[in-house]
Formats: C-alpha cells, structure tokens, sequence
C-alpha cells in the first residue's frame, strides 16, 4: 500500500484523454512527519491527456481535511477544493520544476504522490478558524480559549508596560 498506490502507469496508454482517481486517506498523511493534518478524505481525479512526447495531468481534488483552529486548537474537518495541472516532458530528471516533471525516455510508470500531498496542502486555507465560517456547525472550545488567555496574560498588561509606553509616545508624536 502507501504510496505505492499514487503510481501512474503511462507505458501502454494510447494518445488521448484517460481518467484516473486516487482516494487519500489518513495513512497518506501519516508518511509525512511535517504535516499540520492529522487527517485527510480527499479524491482526486487525476485526467491524463497523453501526446506523442509529452503528457498533461490535470488535477481535480475534493474533499475534507482534519486540522487544527488557529483559535482554540480544536480539531475540525475542512472542505477543500482545488485545480492543478502538471507537464510532463522526457529527458534529464534533475530538470523537474514544481510544474514540470521530467522523466526518463522510456519511463512507463509515473510517482504523483508528491505531488498530490503538495496540492492538498496548499489548498488548505492559511486562516483556519471555522467559528468565523458557520457559528452554528463550529463553536470554539471555550476552556482552551481562558487557558490560552492565562497563559499569554491579559490585554490590560501589555498597556501599563513601560516599554509600549515609550513605543505609543513616539507614535503619537509621528502623527
């Protein structure tokens, strides 16, 4: 299994449009120390057009990824979407851009799953705070937000602080 199963075969394709999908779960996530998910269900439908010298693969990626708020560190699922494309040409692999891929001549099987990870997550929101999104669906975890606001310290003493005293003073005097 694992990342074995992200592998398109291009060796006996005829030229045309041919369709492919990929369903990722948690596991693939897991491989990938460095990753903010700690859960993923997303399809991708990968559409591979294949000319005489090169091919296009177009990605198409739904689904949900589980993260944490930015808020209160509560774990949610997010829906996710998004549309990529990769060129792939033949020759010298140290050749490879993040839009390129280029293989060997006579490579019959190709390896998306870097590129299926990196697409997943850059389609993951940079603000993930989902009680912004639906109050309904999603209520921040109230207990974490007093800890988190004991632990940083109240408003009111980052005022009386002589230091942003001196910093206000300075702006007040540029305005």
């Amino acid at each position: 299994m694992g990342r074995t199963k992200y592998i398109i075969h291009t060796g006996g394709l005829s030229v045309g449009n041919h369709e492919f999908e990929f369903e990722v779960t948690g596991k693939f996530f897991k491989e990938h120390e460095t990753s903010e998910v700690s859960d993923v269900n997303v399809m991708v439908k990968a559409v591979v057009l294949k000319q005489n010298n090169a091919m296009q693969i177009d990605f198409d990626l739904q689904g949900t990824v589980c993260v944490d708020c930015d808020r209160c560190l509560k774990g949610f699922d997010i829906p996710i979407s998004g549309k990529e494309k990769l060129v792939i040409k033949y020759g010298n692999p140290d050749e490879s851009t993040d839009d390129i891929m280029v293989v060997p001549e006579g490579e019959t099987a190709l390896n998306v799953s870097q590129y299926i990870y990196e697409y997943i997550l850059t389609a993951v929101p940079a603000r993930k705070v989902p009680c912004e999104i639906d109050k309904k669906l999603f209520k921040c975890d109230d207990s974490m937000l007093k800890k988190l606001k004991e632990v940083s310290g109240s408003e009111e003493s980052e005022e009386t602080n002589p230091i942003w005293e001196k910093l206000n003073k300075i702006k007040l005097n540029k305005n």
